[in-house]
C-alpha cells in the first residue's frame, strides 16, 4: 500500500481532534449489560418424542451458553478498546457481537416459540397444508 494512503491532510486531523471528545462522550453514556441465559418455561423432556430432552439440553445449557458467554467477552472487549480509543479493536468487536448476539436471539425466540403437549403445542396440524 502506497504510503501516501495514510498520510493525513490538516482539515482531516482537525476533524478528528474535533471527534475526539464526541467519541469519548458516546463511549462513556453507552450502558453495557451482560445477557444471560434465560430459563426454558418448560422441562428439557417436555417435547418429547419430538425433540429430545438430550438435545434441548444439549442446546440451551452448552450450545446457547456458548452464545451468551461469547457476547458477554465481545462487550468487556469492546468496552476496553473504547476505553483506550482503540477503533481497530473496537471495530473488531463487531462481527462477534453480530454473531453472538443473532445466536442468543435466535434460540430464546426458539425456546418461547416451542410449547410441550397441553400448553399450546403438539397435537395433529389442522387445516389445509400446502
Amino acid at each position: 500500500m502506497s504510503s501516501a494512503l495514510l498520510r493525513t491532510t490538516p482539515i482531516v486531523r482537525a476533524g478528528l481532534r474535533a471527534a475526539k471528545p464526541m467519541a469519548s462522550m458516546a463511549s462513556t453514556s453507552f450502558v453495557r449489560s451482560k445477557v444471560t441465559l434465560p430459563d426454558l418455561p418448560y422441562d428439557y423432556a417436555a417435547l418429547e418424542p419430538h425433540i429430545s430432552g438430550q438435545i434441548m439440553e444439549l442446546h440451551h445449557s452448552k450450545h446457547h451458553q456458548t452464545y451468551v458467554n461469547s457476547y458477554n467477552a465481545a462487550m468487556e472487549a469492546l468496552g476496553d478498546a473504547q476505553a483506550k480509543n482503540d477503533a481497530k479493536a473496537a471495530a473488531a468487536q463487531a462481527p462477534l457481537l453480530n454473531f453472538h448476539g443473532g445466536g442468543h436471539v435466535n434460540h430464546s425466540l426458539f425456546w418461547e416459540n416451542l410449547a410441550p403437549n397441553g400448553k399450546g403445542g403438539g397435537g395433529e396440524p389442522e387445516g389445509k397444508l400446502l
